[in-house]
């Protein structure tokens, strides 16, 4: 891994956290300058991302339950599907907290093929709406506009995409787009989370060069 650093770096440990942090410092800085404080907050952006979507499925899937089970007039969807997905919204819920409370393992090479930023996850699932609409309808039969029931199962399935997409995209870009904010509000709201990062200030060192231990 290696840093950027402008012309006669300072050696990090002659500056307080409070420094690296500050707003100031980062609006200064290039948006592309790597540096340790931001290598910590995409990792953790990202974590947080994942684990966020995974919750929301975790939910959308509990509700498709329901729905299908009123629907179908059977509980077995409830079984099928609610509860398997009450599991998963626990389980990322757990590992949510956990490393929105903690600082993530860098080292771990994090590979992220969707939108970074909100705007970019909104102009992503605007399109695959629109191709989707667009395919439905072309390919749906002029008594299926007639039909109550056809329709209502259009619009379910339609709501659910839309849903799948929100927390599948917008969420966990949204969350990785806003890393940065996150970090700074966390280490200036959390005391024991601070404590980690002065501690990682104070043990850190550039493994490739002199690098800053900032900005963020």
């Amino acid at each position: 891994m290696s840093y950027q650093s402008g012309p006669a770096p300072l050696f990090h440990s002659d500056r307080s956290l409070d420094h690296w942090l500050s707003p100031e410092l980062s609006a200064i800085s290039p948006a592309n300058a790597r540096s340790r404080l931001r290598e910590i907050a995409g990792a953790r952006g990202a974590y947080m991302g994942a684990w966020a979507a995974g919750i929301g499925i975790g939910g959308i899937l509990v509700l498709l339950g329901v729905v299908l089970a009123v629907r179908l007039g059977t509980f077995a969807t409830v079984a099928a599907l609610s509860l398997p997905g009450a599991a998963v919204a626990v389980f990322c819920g757990v590992f949510y907290v956990r490393v929105r409370d903690r600082l993530p393992r860098t080292s771990r090479a994090l590979v992220n093929r969707g939108p970074g930023s909100m705007r970019g996850a909104f102009s992503f699932v605007g399109f695959i709406l629109v191709v989707f609409i667009a395919l439905l309808g072309f390919t749906a039969k002029p008594s299926t506009w007639q039909d109550p029931g056809a329709l209502l199962t259009l619009a379910t399935i339609l709501v659910f995409m839309v849903a799948l997409l929100v927390v599948g995209i917008i969420v966990p870009a949204t969350i990785m787009g806003r890393s940065r904010e996150s970090l700074r509000r966390k280490a200036a709201t959390d005391p024991r989370f601070r404590a980690l990062l002065e501690q990682d200030l104070a043990t850190w060192r550039d493994p490739i060069g002199d690098a800053g231990y900032g900005p963020l």
